[in-house]
């Protein structure tokens, strides 16, 4: 092994030197492991029939369309918790299946959540994050060519990954990002292989109210991960370094990904993995060597600096001209009323906030929390834009969620959301056709606020009508939907402490109110539904993945018709590059809950480590007194 970082972590006697032809011989035996897809894996050759369902502008349509899908030419991606990817090499797809526990499968077989997904991503994500992220396609398949699906790659899976299957029958298909997506004249290049970066870049943005800590989010979950044994050692790497827009801490940043990749880098050559959390240092030097063989008389250490360079200015590169489109969601800021009627529930312990704090101060460990100005249109700048939509503060969120939890769902949530946004669209292209556009926040807010209130009193009033389609316990209201500006009140019945909904979802003005003794009200103003539907999105971004794919071209054959996706390395090599974001699925409401309870094993897990580490350093300099 190489010192390719310049530092003494590395065990030196394992330094080899590994030829460029080994490397590539490599890549024909590569131990399959998690995430590893081999080109020759023999899958059985059957097909699988599918339907294809597309959009057809705001309207729903699905139009089955028969195919042919040959597990034989399948590609086993790799997963995470929650779907399974398999890559198809001829079609330069990917196919995402969504995966559960058996006896957690929806009625529908996951339409509605395929569904959701692809206008989450048409409306809601794209706004964000423009032409880097694709719109996919909905697919439905037989159950029995899922369960053949399941059974040929299963051998291929981890075993910690095993718990949950493919249970439902829809999916999603996107483009293959480990490859170039834009068509080029094949002479253009000086080589034929394609070598793609993915980064799960992470939290690179914190709320002022939500800094209470010296480290950031990122590298505090790396001691639950070391006290869990899912690491050895915590990573260098830190979220707002490659966020700051500095060229000295981005490099930092990426060579602490290459020393420990964990599920935050995986490197690819046409398709096939070559570097990941499972690979060694050596596997690195053959990708690099293989990657960067055109440079001439490159050091090892030097191929690491070509790598850095490359990344670092593609996430820096405006690939995209359009104009950030306006939106609801970050024309205003969030201010609310009531926020001190949502305070009487801790998010976390404050003696658990203070003990943490104490050893980090004594540790003596800080990150760096300011950055500087992202370049416009960027692939980092819109994603930070995206997770830095105001939600107010990590415990707003969790006590608006813990009032409201039992009235919302995920339905709810996400068909307002994709509404406003569908609203806003139909605004901008109005206003682009009368060449005026407002961006007046009071103008806006009113727009969200009469589309929340009407989406909101729809949407629980189709739950709950069936149910309680008998119940008459409102006096004094007719079935029609008042909407009023301020705030949405749902009705509740109470009984035996046990809360149920009245047929009657309505929203209106707290004057025209009469109900009997039985009866109460919850309200939920539209900024606080606003501050849900903001830290979800917030945390879609912070979760997201950034593929960066790059082809070599010959200098002298540079066209101006590719300029714009081209980079220049100061050495003279020049790549065509195509960057896409993956991995923006909408996140459940109840993820809150889940992310509650991940911060207080995280701090507890700091505690513990760095109390210990403080044990071990007193009793060493007890000894040498």
């Amino acid at each position: 092994m190489w010192d390719i970082f310049g530092d003494s972590i590395l065990d030196n006697e394992t330094n080899t030197k590994i030829h460029m032809q080994n490397c590539r011989d490599k890549d024909k035996t590569m131990k399959i492991n998690e995430g590893n897809p081999v080109a020759t894996t023999a899958f059985p050759p059957e097909s699988m029939t599918t339907s294809t369902g597309s959009f057809d502008g705001d309207s729903r349509t699905t139009s089955p369309l028969s195919s042919t899908f040959s597990i034989e030419d399948c590609v086993y991606r790799g997963e995470g918790n929650a779907n399974i990817v398999v890559a198809l090499p001829r079609e330069h797809k990917v196919i995402r299946f969504r995966k559960s526990v058996p006896d957690n499968v929806s009625p529908d077989d996951g339409k509605q959540r395929a569904e959701r997904e692809v206008e989450f991503v048409r409306f809601v994500a794209s706004c964000f994050l423009g032409p880097y992220t694709q719109i996919p396609e909905i697919l439905r398949y037989d159950a029995k060519d899922i369960t053949k699906l399941s059974e040929a790659i299963r051998p291929l899976r981890s075993d910690k990954r095993r718990n949950k299957e493919i249970m439902e029958t829809y999916a999603t298909k996107f483009p293959d990002y480990t490859f170039l997506r834009t068509k080029f004249d094949t002479n253009l290049f000086r080589t034929n292989e394609t070598f793609c970066v993915e980064i799960k870049p992470k939290q690179g943005y914190l709320q002022d109210i939500d800094q209470k800590f010296q480290k950031c989010p990122y590298c505090l979950t790396q001691y639950y991960k070391l006290k869990k044994k899912m690491i050895t050692c915590r990573s260098t790497y830190c979220p707002f370094d490659l966020f700051s827009g500095v060229e000295t801490r981005m490099k930092s940043a990426l060579k602490g990904l290459l020393k420990s990749p964990q599920n935050n880098l995986k490197i690819f050559k046409n398709g096939i993995l070559v570097y990941d959390q499972e690979s060694s240092l050596s596997d690195l030097e053959c990708a690099l060597s293989d990657w960067f063989r055109n440079s001439i008389n490159s050091t090892k250490k030097e191929y690491i600096d070509k790598f850095c360079n490359l990344i670092c200015t593609a996430l820096l590169h405006p690939f995209i001209l359009e104009e950030y489109k306006s939106n609801i969601f970050s024309s205003y800021e969030l201010y609310t009323s009531d926020a001190h009627d949502l305070k009487t529930t801790s998010y976390i312990n404050t003696d658990l906030i203070a003990k943490t704090k104490k050893f980090l101060y004594f540790a003596g460990e800080a990150c760096d929390l300011k950055g500087e100005t992202l370049p416009n249109n960027s692939v980092l700048e819109r994603i930070l834009r995206m997770q830095r939509l105001p939600f107010i503060s990590s415990e707003y969120v969790y006590n608006t969620y813990s009032k409201f939890y039992s009235l919302l769902n995920d339905d709810i949530i996400y068909t307002n959301m994709i509404n406003m946004f569908k609203l806003n669209d139909h605004r901008i292209s109005y206003f682009k056709q009368k060449k005026t556009i407002t961006e007046n926040p009071e103008i806006l807010k009113e727009a969200y606020i009469q589309t929340c209130a009407k989406d909101i009193s729809t949407s629980i009033k189709s739950k709950f009508d069936d149910d309680y389609s008998s119940n008459k316990h409102i006096n004094g209201l007719n079935e029609n939907i008042f909407l009023i500006q301020k705030s949405i009140l749902i009705p509740m019945h109470i009984e035996k402490n046990n809360l149920w909904y009245n047929k009657y979802s309505t929203i209106h003005n707290e004057n025209n109110i009469h109900c009997n003794e039985k009866e109460t009200y919850l309200t939920i103003n539209t900024e606080n539904l606003l501050c849900l539907q903001n830290y979800l999105l917030f945390s879609c971004a912070r979760d997201c993945s950034i593929l960066m794919s790059f082809r070599e071209i010959n200098p002298n054959a540079i066209s101006s018709t590719v300029d714009k996706n081209v980079i220049r390395l100061p050495d003279g090599l020049s790549f065509v590059c195509n960057i896409g974001i993956s991995d923006i699925d909408p996140k459940s409401l109840h993820c809150i809950e889940k992310h509650r309870q991940r911060d207080i094993d995280v701090l507890n897990s700091v505690i513990s480590l760095l109390e210990e580490e403080l044990m071990i350093k007193n009793q060493s300099s007890s000894f040498e007194k």
